[in-house]
């Protein structure tokens, strides 16, 4: 029972520090974005998906470490979960080409429905878009216009 909490324990922990470590620029958004340089855009992207991959990083280990202890229970729902929503920020044309995927984030802010919206997700979208899966990334653009507009 008390591998079974530390897993929760880790699980959680590692649910936490994703929106830290990926969101911790929450304030980038459209209007950020475009005020600056291609240089600037670039750098932020490196450093966005290397959040990506150290986070991914702890989430193996704490799976491996979970192994380790023998324990056969795992949350596969918490897993999976977490696991398909990183994959959202990836798509195979895109990739690590961030002059690409920075043009593309030029092109979805030229929208002003859009200059509101968080780096992030506004990353998420884009990719979204570009591995084919139109229908999750419509939603998710609501979502996000729907937040944007809640303020006003």
């Amino acid at each position: 029972m008390g591998a079974r909490k530390l897993t929760i324990a880790v699980i959680c922990l590692v649910g936490l520090l994703v929106p830290v470590a990926t969101l911790a620029q929450q304030d980038i958004t459209g209007k950020t974005w475009t005020r600056w340089d291609e240089t600037r855009q670039v750098a932020y992207l490196t450093g966005f998906y290397a959040g990506l991959k150290a986070d991914a990083g702890i989430f193996r280990q704490a799976e491996r470490d979970h192994r380790r202890r023998g324990s056969n229970q795992r949350d596969t729902v918490t897993s999976e979960r977490y696991k398909s929503e990183r994959q959202e920020f990836y798509a195979r044309k895109v990739k690590y080409n961030f002059n690409l995927l920075r043009q593309l984030l030029d092109a979805f802010y030229k929208d002003p429905d859009n200059l509101l919206i968080a780096a992030p997700e506004a990353i998420r979208i884009v990719m979204l878009r570009q591995a084919g899966d139109r229908e999750r990334a419509a939603f998710l653009l609501q979502r996000e216009r729907r937040k944007t507009l809640k303020g006003r």
